[in-house]
């Protein structure tokens, strides 16, 4: 009896043995350790205080925030991590010699399911750099970019609070800073406001530094404010057209000569403002004054232009609309003083020649013709008395500048030819 027991407890062990070895050689067939590439894991630095301490800031370099770990484990456990299931941390502490460029720091990584010796970073270490921390101060420049407020409106003044701020980072990044700027949205804005605007860092290569990202840029600089933003202030300025451009000349013509006409182009501007500066503006005539001795026609005997910048004439609190441009050319008309002026409509000139199936048309409304007085007098010449046509022998369609012959009565003369831009083209509609 005893004898059948002891070879029953014998042949109990043999089986749990069998039993064990079957069991661990369906684990490792049917789970077996692997080896796995897993990318895009993200390095953390800590302890960045420690290098800040001695007035100093670390940076990584570029992109090598980000490494591939090699994973050792059970398939089960393996197939199933991400690159969220791995720290990658940095410690600035672990720094073995300050002295090299860039500075090397041990990454270690861990995972809640694996141990440490079987995840191993590639590459192993971090690159950093590391810079004295700088202070610099920055006025805040305010732009509302292409947004436009309500038709009859524009932006007047833009002002933010704070105007200035101070930003705190690596030396290196810091001395690229060219300015830095608020963009607000005044679209169809009709009535004053104040809203808030992120911060904007633009560099010395006018780039505007991305804001998002881990290795960005950004996330080095410190704000003397708790958030980078400001409140902007948007005032609006009421729109007036029709402000008529003003002015007269100094000195006289060569002798012989007067100043036939003065004109500005444009004759006329719109303008932006304040309200106390537009009531202003309406008790001076809604014009613009020129000063005289802007335009000096000392000595001259021909015709000649001035460029004026009229946004340096404007009042305090006018400004030109979004639109029009800052330059008037005023034009003075010199003439001998036997000699006027005359405009001829087109309408009237005389095509001759002109090829069969085409039609002739003008590209001007007027021509200027300028007459001199010999035996006759200019007061009693009128423009019906001038007779003017255009040859256009052996021309075919398209555009040209041609001369206009004018003929004219007995005791007159022209001062010089002048020519008009004509184009001949196929009558519409078989007109």
């Amino acid at each position: 009896m005893r004898k059948t027991l002891a070879n029953n407890i014998l042949l109990k062990m043999v089986s749990v043995a069998v039993a064990a070895l079957v069991w661990l050689l369906v684990v490792n067939i049917d789970d077996p350790i692997i080896t796995r590439q897993i990318s895009g894991v993200t390095v953390q630095m800590q302890n960045e205080a420690y290098i800040e301490s001695g007035g100093k800031m670390s940076m990584i370099e570029g992109g090598q925030n980000v490494v591939t770990v090699e994973v050792v484990g059970k398939r089960s456990i393996v197939d199933n991590l991400s690159a969220e299931d791995l720290i990658a941390t940095a410690d600035l502490k672990q720094i073995v010699n300050m002295n090299t460029d860039p500075i090397m720091v041990p990454i270690t990584v861990n995972c809640s399911k694996l141990k440490s010796e079987n995840l191993v970073p590639n590459p192993r270490n971090l690159s950093v750099d590391i810079d004295e921390i700088m202070t610099q101060e920055y006025i805040v420049t305010v732009t509302s970019g292409e947004s436009q407020p309500r038709k009859g409106y524009e932006i007047g003044t833009l002002s933010s609070s704070p105007d200035k701020i101070k930003i705190t980072g690596p030396q290196s990044l810091i001395r690229k800073i060219d300015k830095v700027v608020a963009t607000v949205d005044a679209s169809n804005l009709q009535e004053d406001t104040i809203m808030k605007a992120g911060l904007k860092i633009i560099d010395r290569n006018q780039d505007e530094w991305d804001q998002d990202g881990l290795d960005s840029k950004m996330n080095y600089l410190k704000y003397d404010t708790s958030v980078p933003e400001v409140n902007v202030s948007i005032d609006l300025w009421s729109v007036r057209n029709d402000i008529a451009i003003k002015g007269s000349y100094v000195g006289s013509p060569a002798e012989g000569y007067k100043v036939e006409k003065l004109t500005f182009t444009p004759g006329h501007i719109s303008v932006a403002g304040s309200e106390e500066a537009l009531e202003k503006l309406s008790a001076d005539g809604n014009s613009i004054q020129v000063p005289d001795d802007t335009i000096d026609v000392t000595g001259k005997n021909s015709d000649f232009e001035v460029k004026i910048n009229i946004e340096n004439l404007l009042p305090e609190n006018i400004k030109l609309t979004k639109d029009t441009s800052d330059t008037v050319i005023a034009s003075v008309d010199i003439l001998p003083q036997d000699s006027r002026e005359y405009s001829i409509p087109t309408t009237s000139i005389i095509g001759q020649n002109i090829p069969q199936g085409l039609q002739l048309v003008y590209e001007t409304e007027k021509i200027q013709i300028r007459i001199r007085e010999n035996s006759g007098s200019l007061d009693q010449l009128k423009e019906s008395d001038i007779k003017a046509s255009v040859d256009l022998t052996g021309k075919t369609e398209g555009s040209y500048q041609v001369p206009v012959k004018i003929e004219l009565p007995q005791g007159y003369s022209l001062v010089e030819q002048q020519n008009t831009m004509v184009k001949l083209v196929e009558p519409v509609n078989g007109s």
